[in-house]
């Protein structure tokens, strides 16, 4: 192998020609690295690149492998995708079968790690564990849902098994730590002999067996001697807990992420992890510095670097020039979406195949008045516009995944496209007189994903795609195939846009209440007047809530190739369906971004260079 490195060093220094920090992230000595990787910065193109660096130069010797581990489940998918698909390419020189080389590399998430443990040795610590694929799961955040399960939980101990739930978002160590023992009978006695299973027990369990039987943490630590993480800055407290517990003085580790992008702190990603774990652990910081997917467009290169210099020091940003971007502005709701709406058919005149998102930070009156407008002017676009904690988007991959355990007991465990669209079938007839829009986007979100499975994960074994399936269902990922959809149009909150990438983005109601909203910066806000943050005497907790707001608006600002729209109203519709006057998003006015004020339809009335 080492004869054949210098071939394969000459490949991959072309592939990232011209961006040193990626071909140091690569050929680094040290072994343990922590990568910032922006928003099109090339992350997932080098965390190749060192693997197949790892791989060639002998470092992953036989039998053991790299691990790889990822927040999402589509994350880990697409991460095997491109180890089948780039892999062989870049090392065509190494004396390796490509049967040895997908060997080489376990990508999975959490949950999908945990799992495989709990089915090898989960009997040590519960019989029932020795099905793990039977049991079902369930979602042990709410109350009521667990009191009418039917297994004997009491309203009390359904609070306790919850408040264990809320801990975990609100990463409270202490109350996590001292009722543990409690949890852990809970979910024996009621749970696991009843055939389901807490999706928070999956870690726990796995965690308590590594505690219990050190001989088998061992193993895993020896045979997985190199950790690489993606989605470093969404890891929560028991996956933290999980990989501090397969880390040690012997392990080669990986950290990838980017703290600007942590916009899951809400169900319990570790505020400045990245920080944290680059102390504990005395990592070499490497930061990924070229922008390839605004390599060609000035103005978004800009704003990016301007939003990441606020994000660092939001009382005085190293900012080197100003940013003018236009905002396109209306007297009120309707006249914003319809001048929103119709920018995007003049869009789609110009450029027929350019696919465009219309991104909203939640659903509220006024993504309602676009939505009427978008519905009335006969555009053909795909609704996403739901979120984890929807009724109807958690009951629909219940009964989805419940239907495909049934078509997997008929066929014996055995899967193909026939046997998907039965099931698809099935889940249309459940749902064939309910003609909500989420529902009817839900529908074709699953058909979409089961066509990516045999088609862009074709690669995958039989059991990889069932697996697949189970634990998109499981984890109520369905919106994270958005970005495989059909539609040129697509409307959806920013949250379910993470990770995803169009030609054209829309952000619309870029302003005071609507983004950022009340609970997220305006209720607590001392500058409501003006929507114009003066940083001085600024509390603690307040500088924390601008940061939170400022990621979701960073990775709405990176989610397009081209270009990044901005619009909003001057009167605003309040929850009670009132107009209200309305402020310009403080947002758009952070130190370095210029806004330029645009009637629709109109020239902007300040501008010094081209604006977005």
């Amino acid at each position: 192998m080492q004869n054949n490195i210098q071939p394969i060093i000459k490949i991959l220094e072309e592939l990232h020609s011209g961006d040193k920090e990626q071909l140091e992230v690569i050929f680094t000595k040290e072994k343990r690295v922590i990568v910032e990787a922006p928003a099109g910065y090339g992350k997932t193109k080098t965390m190749i690149g060192r693997i197949a660096y790892l791989i060639a130069s002998g470092q992953v010797p036989n039998p053991k492998r790299i691990l790889a581990l990822t927040f999402s489940v589509n994350a880990a998918y697409k991460i095997k995708k491109d180890v089948a698909e780039n892999l062989p390419n870049i090392l065509s020189a190494a004396p390796i079968s490509p049967v040895n080389l997908k060997n080489k590399v376990f990508a999975t998430n959490y949950h999908g790690f945990c799992r495989r443990v709990l089915r090898l040795y989960g009997y040590l610590i519960d019989p029932k564990l020795r099905n793990i694929d039977l049991l079902k799961a369930v979602d042990d955040s709410k109350i009521e849902v667990l009191t009418k399960m039917g297994i004997g939980v009491a309203y009390e101990e359904a609070k306790e098994i919850s408040d264990y739930n809320e801990a975990v978002k609100k990463v409270d160590t202490e109350y996590l730590r001292a009722n543990y023992a409690q949890y852990f009978k809970k979910v024996k006695a009621h749970f696991l002999l009843n055939e389901y299973i807490p999706f928070n027990a999956i870690l726990l369990l796995t965690l308590d067996l590594f505690t219990k039987h050190q001989n088998i943490l061992e193993f895993y630590k020896t045979y997985f001697p190199i950790l690489i993480v993606d989605e470093f800055q969404d890891t929560n407290i028991l996956s933290w807990k999980l990989l501090q517990k397969l880390i040690d003085e012997k392990s080669t580790i990986m950290l990838m992420g980017d703290s600007l992008q942590r916009i899951y702190g809400f169900i319990g990603a570790i505020p400045n992890l990245m920080q944290k774990a680059e102390q504990k652990y005395e990592m070499h910081k490497i930061e990924l510095k070229t922008n390839h997917r605004f390599k060609n467009n000035p103005t978004l290169l800009l704003l990016d670097r301007n939003i990441r210099e606020n994000a660092k020091n939001p009382y005085k940003p190293a900012i080197k020039e100003v940013v003018n971007i236009k905002i396109f502005e209306a007297e009120n709701q309707e006249d914003e979406a319809t001048g929103v709406v119709d920018i995007i058919q003049k869009i789609r005149k110009k450029v027929p195949g350019d696919n465009i998102a219309i991104l909203v930070k939640q659903r509220d009156r006024n993504t309602q008045k676009l939505l009427e407008i978008l519905r009335n002017s006969k555009l053909d676009f795909f609704y996403a516009l739901y979120t984890d904690e929807d009724p109807e988007y958690v009951e629909f991959h219940k009964k989805s995944l419940s239907e495909f355990l049934k078509t997997m007991s008929r066929t014996e465990g055995r899967i193909n496209t026939a046997t998907c669209q039965r099931f698809i079938k099935r889940m249309e007839n459940i749902y064939k007189k309910q003609s909500q829009d989420i529902n009817e986007s839900l529908l074709t979100l699953l058909e979409t994903f089961i066509k990516v499975i045999f088609t862009e994960f074709k690669f995958l074994t039989i059991e990889d795609k069932t697996e697949l399936i189970k634990d998109t269902l499981e984890n109520k990922s369905l919106r994270q195939y958005l970005g495989y959809v059909g539609s040129k149009v697509i409307i959806s909150t920013v949250h379910a846009a993470k990770g995803l990438e169009w030609d054209a983005v829309m952000l619309p109601d870029m302003e005071q209440f609507s983004f950022p909203n009340w609970p997220g910066l305006c209720g607590p806000c001392q500058f409501k007047d003006a929507c114009n943050i003066q940083w001085n005497n600024i509390e603690q907790t307040y500088e924390k809530m601008f940061y939170n707001e400022l990621s979701v608006f960073y990775v709405a600002a990176t989610r397009a190739k081209k270009h990044t729209l901005f619009s909003y109203s001057q009167t605003r519709i309040d929850t009670q369906g009132r107009q209200r006057t309305n402020n310009l998003s403080c947002l758009v006015k952070i130190k370095g971004i210029n806004p330029c004020i645009t009637p629709f339809n109109k020239a902007p009335k300040t501008a010094s260079r081209e604006s977005l």
